[in-house]
């Protein structure tokens, strides 16, 4: 038994029924499966906003002025974060397509945790710095390189009916480890000092890590084939999320068989490109949300860093919420009209830029209260500011599905340094403009670039509906850019 192999990138309603009921029957190794790379992606992104609700103390532990804070731990540093990170998955994404993932994927990890570990050793003087920009770097590298490894996986791992709720359950896992690691450092920072909550994520993290290695496998199989190359896969759970294809584990190829040729293959799909550039602008406002916001509401708007960093959690329980709604009906929606489903994500997008210009720059007054608490009003914006996750996991879902399972992993490097730079040139441009007019007004200039994105998803109305014409000419729910003439 098991799912049988749609033609749509996501599917008709009685799909999405029938692929829910399953999952009720599926084995609970398969289930653990899932489970276990959702809690690794939510430890890896945990760790890269422990920092913000502390800004200023790290600022005055590594001898800093206001505005080497933000221009060195706003700036350079997730410049450095995101910029490595992203390069590093261009590296990553090809040998997801080749090497075995649960060995790939603790890699990255420890490559993040290790360092993470040891950050209760960063000397408080101005060479501290330097060791936590360099932590920071290799937090980055384990965050870029997760990304197509994860995706790719769950490429494998799930049937095309059910990617959409599979890229709405990662991206909900990113968003929970964000506000929890947020909330973490908000609560324990000022308390018990900024360098502990590192250490705390590092330990969980490094254990899943263990466990993906000894307790996974991969769909593929993960070892390279020299005769066998016919020989199935004997892992019973990902056959049945695959919709009764069979995997052969030739597509799990040595280290010397990556093509990275790939890059100009993926460009061949024009909805790629669109995701690509929408991709860059729209992460620039995250950025703001991650680096300096909290910072902001306690300095600037009267709150608490506690008060601060709990109305950033509320913002990462929205964007939970608006994920899985959005990814919901976008499903439905797509099925129907998909030139309707981009200006869906298109108008999400833009509705993002009011709540946030709003708690910007309301007084004080309205934003807080005279003990540090946060007002109705606050926690109401930072709900209506979640309406930005509603295009993620769409988005996510489309490059499942109008690209094949052989160049899966390269996309979403490839989507990962577009982000990567968009999150991490975000804080660097918002510090340039706040040289020139202020805080105030550089947030909100930031936050305004959710209308170029919106309007280039407006614009993937017209090649989306053509290239998953060619995804389903293609005949298999795996098929599509990217799929040679081969047997996978």
């Amino acid at each position: 038994s098991g799912f049988q192999g749609s033609t749509k990138a996501f599917g008709n309603e009685a799909t999405m029924q029938k692929a829910g009921s399953t999952w009720s029957t599926l084995k609970p190794e398969v289930k653990y499966q899932f489970v276990l790379l959702l809690v690794t992606a939510t430890l890896i992104h945990a760790d890269q906003n422990l920092a913000a609700p502390n800004l200023s103390a790290i600022a005055d532990d590594f001898e800093m002025t206001p505005m080497q804070k933000y221009g060195r731990l706003g700036g350079l540093v997730q410049f450095g974060f995101f910029l490595i990170g992203g390069a590093v998955s261009l590296l990553i994404g090809p040998m997801a397509d080749k090497l075995d993932r649960t060995t790939l994927l603790p890699c990255v990890v420890c490559c993040g945790a290790v360092p993470a570990l040891f950050s209760v050793f960063i000397p408080s003087s101005k060479a501290g710095f330097f060791w936590f920009l360099l932590g920071r770097v290799c937090t980055g590298i384990a965050v870029g390189g997760s990304y197509p490894v994860i995706y790719s996986f769950c490429g494998d791992l799930f049937p095309a009916s059910q990617r959409t709720f599979v890229s709405a359950c990662v991206g909900a896992a990113t968003n929970i480890g964000a506000a929890a690691g947020g909330l973490l450092g908000g609560v324990l920072g000022p308390r018990l000092g900024w360098r502990l909550p590192y250490c705390l994520m590092a330990v969980p993290a490094l254990a899943c890590a263990a466990l993906v290695k000894l307790t996974l496998k991969d769909p593929r199989g993960g070892k390279p084939v020299e005769d066998d190359e016919d020989q199935e896969l004997d892992n019973a759970g990902s056959l049945a999320w695959a919709g009764g294809r069979e995997f052969s584990k030739r597509t799990a190829n040595p280290l010397s068989d990556l093509d990275f040729s790939k890059f100009s293959t993926i460009f061949a799909c024009q909805t790629n490109v669109m995701v690509f550039c929408q991709s860059l602008p729209g992460c620039i406002p995250l950025s703001i949300v991650v680096t300096y916001l909290a910072d902001y509401l306690a300095t600037e708007q009267g709150l608490s860093v506690g008060a601060a960093t709990g109305v950033t959690a509320v913002f990462g329980l929205a964007c939970l919420g608006c994920a899985f709604a959005g990814s919901g009906y976008g499903a439905s929606l797509y099925a129907r009209d998909k030139s309707m489903f981009c200006r869906f994500i298109s108008v999400t997008t833009l509705c993002a830029i009011v709540p946030f210009v709003v708690l910007i720059n309301a007084p004080a007054s309205m934003i807080s209260t005279e003990t540090g608490s946060p007002r109705l009003l606050t926690l109401l914006l930072a709900v209506g500011g979640g309406v930005n996750a509603v295009a993620g996991p769409n988005i996510k879902a489309v490059l499942m599905n109008v690209n094949s399972a052989e160049v899966r992993g390269t996309v979403f490097s490839a989507f990962t340094l577009t982000d990567d730079l968009g999150k991490g040139l975000g804080p660097t441009l918002v510090f340039v403009l706040i040289a020139i007019c202020g805080r105030r007004a550089a947030f909100t200039l930031g936050f305004c670039f959710w209308g170029i994105s919106s309007a280039v998803l407006f614009m993937m109305g017209q090649t989306l509906p053509r290239d998953a014409r060619a995804m389903a000419n293609s005949g298999s729910a795996g098929g599509g850019f990217g799929r040679k003439d081969r047997d996978v």
